[in-house]
C-alpha cells in the first residue's frame, strides 16, 4: 500500500490501476470509483479495493476516459520470485 500511497501522492486526480498478476487493482478512493463509474464490487479485505482481469483493461480504462476522468496503468515488474 506505501508504494500505491506513494504514488497517489503524487497523481492525486489521477484513477490508478495497478498490475497484479492477470489483473488489474483500483484502491481506497479509486476503487470507489470503479464500483461507482464501471459497476465493478468492492473485494474483502482490510481496505477498500475493487479490480478486474487484465483483457478487460481497454473497455474500463476507455469508459473512464470518456467521463472525464485520467487514468494511470502501474505494470507489475517484480515476479513472484523476486517477490
Amino acid at each position: 500500500m506505501k508504494q500505491w500511497w506513494d504514488m497517489k501522492s503524487d497523481h492525486f486526480d489521477t484513477v490508478l490501476f495497478f498490475k497484479v498478476g492477470k489483473f488489474y487493482e483500483l484502491y481506497h478512493m479509486d476503487a470507489a470509483i470503479g464500483v461507482k463509474e464501471l459497476g465493478l464490487v468492492f473485494m474483502k479485505g482490510d481496505f477498500a479495493h475493487s479490480g478486474f482481469p487484465e483483457i478487460a483493461f481497454g473497455r474500463y480504462s476507455e469508459c473512464l476516459i470518456e467521463k472525464g476522468y485520467k487514468i494511470a496503468r502501474v505494470e507489475q515488474t517484480e515476479t513472484p520470485q523476486m517477490m
